[in-house]
């Protein structure tokens, strides 16, 4: 894993993103524009607009799809990561980019003052497949179209990769916990819909059949 990305300081990376993107902006630009700070910075990268607000373009299915087929390689133990070239042609409007660099780089800026190099078992290369699970979970929760579903797996992914760019095991392991909470809330949510659903048509067929 490359170390430019902690020389600099990831916040500064993320807020001069915009000046390093062609105009019109693509996902697989977003990804060249990160792929040679290392695996773990991609996919905080790619899980903040997830976080925070895109009106315009669908950023939960764009940006969980892509956090799915990302995390997939980091199971597999691919060490440059790709996506097909249908979702990498894809464009996000540049709004979305700068917005995610005026409102991701502060909540970076906080983050990464408190991390640091702390302990081996989370951060170390054999756990990286067991991440990757971890994240693609979190990914298909923030692709489903669930009410507030994209932020608590969001800062679950930006947590956990943070801490891996970091080998911060502490920092990753509150990254989990944050990801077992947001499979619950999604869980509680998920169940809740269903029962609404599943009374309603109740409901709708005890009143189709009146009482005698």
């Amino acid at each position: 894993m490359s170390n430019s990305a902690n020389t600099g300081g990831m916040a500064s990376l993320l807020s001069t993103l915009p000046e390093r993107l062609p105009r019109a902006v693509t996902v697989g630009d977003l990804l060249h524009a990160m792929g040679d700070q290392g695996i773990a910075v991609v996919l905080l990268m790619f899980a903040i607009p997830a976080i925070i607000p895109t009106p315009g373009i669908p950023a939960g299915l764009v940006f969980g799809m892509a956090l799915a087929l990302l995390s997939m390689q980091v199971i597999l133990g691919v060490e440059r990561l790709r996506l097909p070239h249908r979702l990498s042609a894809m464009g996000v409007p540049r709004s979305v980019v700068e917005r995610t660099a005026m409102h991701g780089a502060p909540i970076l800026a906080r983050l990464e003052r408190h991390m640091r190099p702390r302990g081996r078992l989370l951060s170390q290369a054999a756990m990286r497949p067991v991440l990757g699970l971890v994240i693609l979970t979190m990914a298909i929760l923030i692709a489903l179209p669930i009410p507030f579903g994209n932020m608590l797996p969001g800062l679950a992914v930006l947590i956990t990769a943070l801490g891996m760019a970091q080998r911060d095991s502490l920092a990753i392991g509150v990254g989990l916990l944050v990801a077992i909470l947001a499979a619950t809330v999604s869980a509680g949510i998920l169940a809740g819909s269903w029962w609404l659903i599943a009374d309603w048509i109740g409901l709708d067929r005890s009143s189709s059949h009146p009482k005698s």
